[in-house]
């Protein structure tokens, strides 16, 4: 054993890269050497072990019979206790079951109900939350009313308000998969983009899915539904009475865009060195703290006083307080209507004495040093704009006088115009010349003959224009000026020039179309092949009211 100490020794020098003799201390033993000593006390014990195995008698450590050798339960055994045993386990389960199957048959329904409530509950907050990520609450509104949305109108140019259709009642008039449809493609030429995958846009169908279910579940009650139809008739009349007085306020909406790009030079002359004058401010020595340098990136080198620790310095506070005046006079917001706003972050001042100069909405406190900040990336936009509009000056006028010339032309033309007595005239007419044809076509269902007055046919356009313009007629949902006249045509065909006699002769058949609206792939009239776009509108409209729209669109 002395002899295999040593060597070891000797070996584990070796691996250590040792040359001289080993010593006889602590020092000599390394981790090396440990793991080495373990290893061989390891190989050590298990050829001990084997070597004490082989040496024992079998007769001391009898091997166990297998079981397969083994004699089994008798016949007595295995038909009574053993039998008794299943048989007496197998009723206590039967009677398990017989308990616990109608238990849960009869809770098993609402637990599945309950279940089904829980997801439907969930993918209607879940849509309501897509319903939101997607902007779809900006243009149709948080409570699925309608609104309106920023758009350029094609023809013209013009920047207008389209209207956009409230969903909290859609379901009277299209299917879901008719909805599921828009959402999906969108409507070209319009504020509705693409969103479903299909489509282009980015929208799941789960996600899809769980709008609709949020839709469904906000819809109005169909009570609720026909009570909005009389309102609407009426501002689509009043509509028409004020187009004249809309498309002056678009000439004049027009007219202040024009003077604003004319003023561009001279507002970047008033304004144009402001922004960098305030970076120069926030940076240099003497004027500058540690936290306004680091508004414009930068550091400061030599601080200046800074009195009410709000970090900005004394100095330049009441020069900041100068030019948030100037930007305020010369860089008004101009709104929608063509009207002049003041911006609020210019209408801002800094008092070296006060680190919570001015307030916002609610009376709450702001900080200088955010006002400051506010102000400085206001005007880097603004600057940002007016450069760039005076630079191209002749390219946005040119734009924009095209578009007060269509304006002009609009207000002379007068399209959205009518009048309602010829109207009921023409309705009548079409009646008596429809009679003259049933009268010697007994395969006509008969009509009954409708003394349109007046109101009668100011009504029915109401209704035509309140429930089918938004098709039937190009620009209507981008406002009076833009209509291209009654009936004209826009994602729905063009009802002019007795377009509906030669699709639907049979004036019931028409009545009936607009009660159905399209489906599919299914036939309609004459050669009409349906798309799913037009509505149905026997849920919401009465058939006096259907039967008013069909006379007029008859008529046109």
């Amino acid at each position: 054993m002395i002899g295999l100490q040593t060597l070891l020794f000797t070996t584990i020098l070796a691996a250590e890269g040792g040359d001289s003799a080993p010593s006889s201390g602590p020092e000599a033993f390394g981790i090396g050497a440990v793991v080495l000593l373990v290893a061989v006390a390891a190989v050590l014990g298990w050829m001990a072990y084997l070597f004490v195995n082989s040496r024992r008698s079998p007769k001391a450590f009898p091997e166990e019979t297998p079981q397969n050798l083994q004699p089994y339960l008798s016949d007595d055994e295995l038909e009574n206790n053993k039998t008794t045993r299943v048989l007496r386990a197998a009723l206590f389960a039967a009677a398990l079951l017989a308990i616990l199957l109608p238990w849960y048959a009869f809770n098993e329904p609402d637990r599945q109900a309950a279940a089904a409530d829980d997801l439907s509950e969930f993918n209607i907050e879940e849509g309501e939350h897509w319903y939101t990520a997607f902007s779809c609450v900006n243009c149709h509104g948080a409570d699925l009313s309608g609104g309106g949305a920023t758009f350029t109108e094609a023809r013209s140019g013009v920047t207008v308000l389209w209207a956009v259709p409230s969903l909290n009642d859609v379901l009277f008039r299209y299917s879901e998969e008719e909805v599921r449809t828009w959402i999906d493609f969108g409507r070209a030429g319009t504020p509705m983009p693409a969103n479903g995958l299909v489509g282009g846009g980015a929208m799941t169908f789960q996600e899809i899915d769980q709008v609709m279910a949020y839709i469904t579940a906000n819809q109005i009650s169909q009570a609720d539904a026909v009570a909005k139809i009389d309102p609407s008739v009426t501002q689509a009349v009043k509509r028409i009475e004020n187009g004249a007085v809309t498309t002056q306020t678009f000439i004049d909406i027009q007219q202040a865009q024009i003077n604003d790009v004319k003023l561009a030079k001279q507002k970047l002359a008033e304004t144009g060195t402001l922004p960098g004058d305030i970076e120069d401010l926030f940076s240099a020595d003497g004027t500058c703290t540690e936290q306004s340098a680091e508004l414009v990136n930068a550091t400061c080198a030599s601080p200046g006083q800074d009195s009410d620790r709000d970090g900005l310095t004394d100095a330049i506070e009441p020069t900041l307080t100068d030019y948030a005046a100037t930007a305020l006079t010369s860089l008004p917001e101009l709104q929608l209507d063509g009207t002049y706003q003041p911006n609020p972050a210019f209408d801002v001042s800094f008092d070296p004495n006060e680190a919570f100069t001015n307030t916002k909405a609610g009376g709450i406190a702001v900080p200088d040093l955010e006002a400051a900040n506010e102000l400085l990336e206001t005007l880097n936009a603004d600057v940002l704009i007016i450069t760039v509009t005076a630079e191209r000056e002749a390219d946005f006028l040119a734009d924009l006088e095209s578009g007060q010339s269509f304006l002009f032309a609009s207000q002379e033309l007068q399209l959205w115009g009518v009048d309602f007595a010829e109207t009921a005239q023409a309705m009548n007419d079409q009646q008596a010349a429809e009679q003259v044809i049933a009268d010697s076509d007994v395969t006509r269902d008969a009509v009954v003959f409708i003394d349109v007055t007046e109101e009668m046919a100011q009504r029915a356009i109401g209704l035509f224009n309140a429930n089918c313009a938004r098709c039937h007629t190009g620009g209507y949902s981008a406002g009076t000026p833009f209509e291209t006249g009654h009936g004209t045509g826009a994602w729905g065909p063009s009802l002019t020039g007795g377009r509906s006699q030669l699709q639907f002769p049979n004036r019931v058949d028409q009545i009936d179309f607009v009660i159905d609206g399209s489906e599919f792939g299914k036939a309609y009239g004459i050669n009409g092949l349906g798309t799913g776009r037009m509505p149905g509108f026997g849920r919401i409209l009465s058939l006096d009211d259907i039967e008013l729209i069909v006379l007029y669109e008859r008529s046109l």
